[in-house]
């Protein structure tokens, strides 16, 4: 009877029912009752196993679509009640899995988010279990565990003072922040948990947020030392300036000999000052990428022959050798012709500053993987392993009494024009033995 109500079904159908039963007692009797009554029970019965299985139907289905399979719909046919309920349970679940796609949307949104923000991202309830975290909250905790929620807190770090943030804040039920040094990879984090309710049950839960200070705290101790060993390498010459000003104004200009000599000091202060100035406005020109370069095609054993040169008469004062090996049928390099034979010429002086009378200075280059490598090796007196780590930071010198000419800012600038250039610059060395300053140039840059 397709979508007819249920309840005018059941009229009709009983109609019909008591109608064969009064038919079979008028034509046949006591027997005829009989034989209709027998077939009204058998109709009832496969008429009540129909509806039976219609709702039995219906309820599979809705077991089906809620639990098991969310795209299952159920299908509107047989009583009209019944229809009805099956493009209502579908519509339902129609807006069930709308509701389930853009809260998956959302939740893919915001991961995404947290595994790509730089700072670390932690929540975690008030029984230290972390329901969630981002990566980068691992990597700056310098952590192994993989992160899953239900893990403890303790897990991903076993730092007492982030710990104590957290615990802090959640009993608290208060914002705390805190600057925390992790001594085990060195780094510096600030750390600011704050505290927020659960709605469902009240309990109190924490937003950890890291945030990696270490760079800023360096480059602050950076800063703070540029000024004051400028400070000092510039005060030195001002010093010097002022005692001999102060000398000739006290009557020592009326000697000639003396007044020539005080007046050459000046002028060797004067440039001093005019060398360390130019060199911190140099690095300061390379370290914000305004020192653009003029590439040209040079041969590796020209550049070298042609910066050697310059040397040959100081090598020669001092009691040094100093010669090149460098092959001649190495390719032509693209480079800076004036900024690499700034490099080479910054190598070779402080080779030959550090060098006894007697030793030894070779400058050598060679073609490695796709790349130019030079090499001045020198048989000076070494650096001391604990210097090596710093030996390319500006104003960083060696010589603690600081006996040595210059600026102390040489090799600083060796290494940003080398990777100006494409390239990297390293060194070793040996107390006692000598030192070995390399760096790269790609063959095109």
């Amino acid at each position: 009877m397709g979508n007819v109500s249920l309840r005018w079904r059941m009229l009709v159908e009983t109609s019909l029912l008591v109608v064969l039963i009064a038919v079979g007692s008028l034509l046949f009797g006591l027997i005829g009752t009989i034989i209709a009554g027998i077939m009204a029970l058998i109709a009832v019965i496969i008429l009540s196993l129909r509806i039976t299985g219609q709702f039995s139907e219906v309820t599979e289905g809705v077991i089906r679509a809620t639990s098991i399979d969310r795209s299952h719909r159920l299908d509107p046919a047989g009583p009209a009640e019944l229809a009805r309920i099956g493009r209502a349970v579908n519509r339902l679940m129609d807006r069930v899995a709308a509701d389930i796609f853009k809260d998956n949307v959302e939740r893919i949104r915001l991961a995404s988010i947290l595994d790509s923000m730089q700072e670390g991202v932690v929540v975690v309830d008030d029984n230290g279990i972390i329901e969630s975290a981002n990566p980068a909250s691992a990597v700056m905790l310098d952590s192994s565990a993989d992160l899953n929620s239900g893990m403890q807190l303790s897990s991903l770090t076993s730092h007492p003072d982030v710990i104590d943030v957290v615990n802090r804040s959640i009993s608290y039920n208060e914002k705390i922040s805190e600057e925390i040094e992790l001594f085990d990879n060195g780094r510096i984090l600030k750390a600011v948990s704050t505290p927020f309710t659960r709605p469902e049950t009240g309990a109190v839960r924490a937003l950890l947020i890291l945030t990696d200070l270490t760079d800023v705290k360096r480059l602050d101790i950076t800063r703070r030392e540029f000024v004051s060993n400028a400070s000092h390498e510039l005060r030195t010459p001002i010093a010097g300036i002022r005692a001999a000003v102060e000398t000739l104004q006290r009557g020592a200009i009326d000697d000639l000999d003396g007044r020539a000599q005080f007046l050459k000091m000046i002028r060797e202060d004067v440039e001093r000052m005019d060398s360390l100035i130019t060199e911190m406005l140099e690095l300061s020109s390379l370290e914000s990428g305004d020192a653009p370069l003029h590439m040209e095609s040079v041969s590796p054993s020209k550049i070298v022959d042609d910066v050697i040169r310059h040397f040959d008469a100081l090598a020669i004062e001092s009691d040094l050798i100093l010669k090149s090996t460098v092959p001649t049928d190495l390719p032509d390099i693209s480079l800076d012709t004036k900024k690499i034979e700034r490099v080479l010429s910054n190598l070779i002086s402080n080779a030959v500053k550090w060098t006894p009378s007697g030793g030894y200075i070779e400058v050598n280059s060679w073609l490695e993987g796709g790349s130019v490598y030079f090499a001045v090796v020198d048989t000076g007196f070494g650096i001391d392993p604990e210097h090596l780590p710093h030996i390319f930071e500006r104003f960083f010198k060696t010589d603690p009494g600081r006996s040595k000419s210059g600026t102390g800012l040489g090799l600083a600038i060796v290494r940003h024009l080398v990777e100006a250039h494409g390239g990297f610059v390293t060194v070793s060395s040996t107390v006692g033995e000598g030192s070995s300053f390399s760096f790269s140039l790609p063959l095109k840059y």
